[in-house]
């Protein structure tokens, strides 16, 4: 009875390895391909070479994919790609057709993720290749890679400063640079310049580690950082012409190197522009005169030109309609503005444009209040009526005065009692 037992449990067992064979066998027979080998970097991985490929960080690699066609097929199409970066990574053919027993190789070439891309000094990521066509189930496998740092590598995370800026002025810029390498990098230091200008200035920003040990809970008293943010200032003179320019930052230390731009916007320092008075009052015909002081900051000669805009009725006037002031110097215009007879009675708008090299700088405005000459003359005669009225009540109040006589006074004699 029991070697009976023994039978019939060795038959069920091979009887399901015969049966995983046939499935295995069917699953190779109804796959349209057979891929043989991959070559990275020319290198052999795969199942059948149990390697893995190593790779460095932002490298471009050779990739080969070679296959046996096990079936006559059409729109075959070959892709090698990697998941799970912030770009997917991936390269693939046109579509082709392929003849039963025939064998093929595709080759590609593929940008690793760089070291920003790392969340460790060591990474696995899988290549994965895929082999699809027209009425076949595509066939897919993947392929291990392992990333590693560079031994010495710096990465400006960040460079965030003012996208304008006036000149005679300074730029603060906040700059974030992190070891992205394999071994410490002692002594690092940033460089900020703009060479155009002739300005620099650099900033030692200390030992960088190739990863953070700080605990979040006692940052204060921890050095150990793979990142350090600083802030450099630049003087940007003052007489620097207006334009755009480009800030020049670079990291570096013994091992490693590298710098990035950033653009900036320069300004000329602002004029002063200083109206004395911004409102009159005239009558037609009449005219009034308003002073406005030009002041220029900048280290160099500035020349301004001042124009009218157009204000009906009434004529506009400047006395230097171009002037140049020297450096950290002041001037005077004159703006004339005559009411003309088609001038309508009320408050007007003047406005002159104050322009430099670089275009406008600035507008001003001044009121005019016109009156009519009759309502004016009317206003004339009014008031010498009255200032003749009031002066006829002052001589009358005078003359009574004068005329009134004092009253006489008692005068006592002493009485006598004798």
């Amino acid at each position: 009875m029991k070697s009976k037992t023994i039978l019939v449990s060795f038959i069920a067992i091979f009887a399901m390895v015969l049966a995983l064979n046939l499935v295995a066998a069917t699953t190779d027979v109804e796959s349209f391909v057979d891929i043989t080998d991959i070559y990275v970097n020319d290198i052999r991985i795969g199942d059948t070479s149990g390697l893995t490929a190593a790779g460095e960080v932002s490298t471009t690699i050779p990739v080969e994919v070679y296959f046996t066609a096990l079936e006559n097929a059409e729109d075959v199409k070959v892709r090698v790609y990697i998941e799970g970066y912030k770009s997917e990574i991936s390269e693939s053919t046109s579509r082709f057709h392929i003849i039963d027993g025939s064998s093929y190789v595709k080759r590609f070439s593929l940008t690793l993720p760089s070291s920003t891309d790392l969340d460790d000094l060591t990474e696995d990521l899988n290549l994965i290749v895929r082999i699809s066509a027209e009425d076949e189930e595509s066939l897919e496998k993947e392929y291990g890679i392992t990333m590693q740092r560079d031994g010495y590598s710096l990465n400006i995370l960040s460079v965030d400063a003012a996208q304008n800026v006036v000149a005679g002025s300074s730029i603060a810029l906040d700059i974030v640079v992190e070891n992205n390498g394999h071994e410490e990098l002692e002594n690092t230091y940033v460089k900020a310049s703009i060479p155009e200008l002739g300005v620099d200035r650099k900033v030692y920003f200390g030992d960088l580690f190739p990863e953070d040990d700080c605990d979040d809970d006692d940052d204060d008293d921890c050095d150990n950082e793979d990142t350090v943010n600083k802030r450099i200032y630049l003087a940007i003179p003052r007489n620097a012409a207006p334009g755009v320019y480009n800030i020049e930052i670079e990291a570096y230390n013994y091992d490693a190197s590298t710098s990035v731009k950033k653009n900036i916007v320069i300004s000329g320092a602002e004029a002063g522009i200083l109206p004395t008075t911004t409102a009159k009052t005239i009558a037609v015909g009449e005219e009034a005169t308003f002073d406005v002081v030009l002041i220029n900051p900048n280290d160099r000669m500035v020349v301004y030109s001042i124009t009218p805009e157009d204000s009906p009725g009434l004529i506009v006037d400047i006395s230097t309609p171009i002037i140049a002031i020297s450096a950290d110097s002041s001037n005077t215009a004159s703006i004339t503005v005559r009411a003309t007879d088609s001038a309508t009675e009320g408050t007007h708008l003047v406005t002159v444009n104050v322009n430099s090299e670089n275009g406008l700088v600035k507008q001003v405005n001044f009121t005019v209040n016109v009156e009519d000459n009759a309502a004016a003359n009317n206003a004339v005669l009014i008031l010498t009526v009255v200032l003749a009225i009031i002066f006829v009540v002052l001589l009358i109040v005078l003359i009574v005065l004068l005329t009134k006589r004092p009253a006489e006074t008692e005068e006592f004699g002493e009485t006598s009692y004798y």
